[in-house]
């Protein structure tokens, strides 16, 4: 069987990847009603921001029958965030080609929703390996007196975080809180009482792999987890030869 083929992303093919990631988006949202909550605009929003990638030399988009890949160079990896491959079934050929693509060119950081078991097969096959786990909390409105301060810092006893915005194509009803350091469960919930005071509506905690005490605390806590980041291993850019 030959490989698939890997081509450029053009304008020409905006509404079609539009349209791919609309899909996705739409199955994201059941498994997270609130954390992916769609914006009201976020099809606009996609299109303009996918039309402005599409454009930028320095950004990577490729795609190929079934799916595309977009990725950024925000630092030390090529940032896969846009991905979409559509059937599912065609993740094991077209996705692990999309990304070796991408890994061909230098180290990778992939995003991975944890119940996308076709997009988590094709970041172990290619010989990713994960980097961060995020787990992630409804917070319920505060009913009282709400907090309005520009500082976006939230720090309690045994806790620290940010309150941060969703990303322009989900609308949670409000900012993010991410916990950037938690000592017990008793500092989560003083954390969390604080951002909820503050509008938050939902808690966003990474999780380090090896992090299992933190992965108890969280389970334990009510936290689901919700996304992988998978990363070329320190070793180098993974080759086709790595991937078999």
């Amino acid at each position: 069987m030959s490989a698939p083929d890997v081509r450029p992303l053009t304008r020409a093919d905006l509404d079609w990847a539009v349209g791919l990631t609309r899909t996705r988006r739409e199955r994201l949202e059941g498994h997270a009603p609130r954390f992916w909550r769609a914006a009201a605009d976020a099809t606009e929003r996609h299109r303009a921001f996918l039309s402005h990638l599409i454009d930028d030399t320095a950004t990577l988009s490729v795609r190929s029958e079934h799916g595309f890949l977009v990725a950024m160079n925000p630092g030390p990896y090529l940032l896969v965030d846009d991905m979409a491959v559509e059937p599912a079934e065609h993740w094991a050929s077209e996705g692990v080609a999309l990304l070796r693509h991408a890994s061909s060119l230098g180290p990778i950081r992939f995003v991975v929703p944890g119940f996308e078991s076709e997009r988590l097969d094709a970041a172990l096959d290619l010989g990713l390996e994960p980097d961060d786990i995020w787990w992630h909390r409804d917070l319920e409105p505060f009913t009282g007196l709400n907090v309005v301060s520009e500082d976006k810092s939230v720090s309690v006893e045994g806790a620290e975080g940010r309150l941060v915005p969703a990303p322009p194509v989900y609308d949670p009803g409000g900012p993010i809180l991410l916990v950037t350091s938690v000592a017990s469960p008793e500092a989560l919930s003083r954390v969390e009482q604080s951002a909820a005071r503050r509008g938050a509506r939902v808690s966003v905690v990474a999780q380090p792999p090896a992090d299992t005490a933190l992965a108890t605390l969280l389970n334990h806590a009510g936290y689901t987890l919700t996304t992988f980041f998978f990363a070329t291993p320190a070793r180098g850019p993974v080759t086709p030869t790595d991937a078999t």
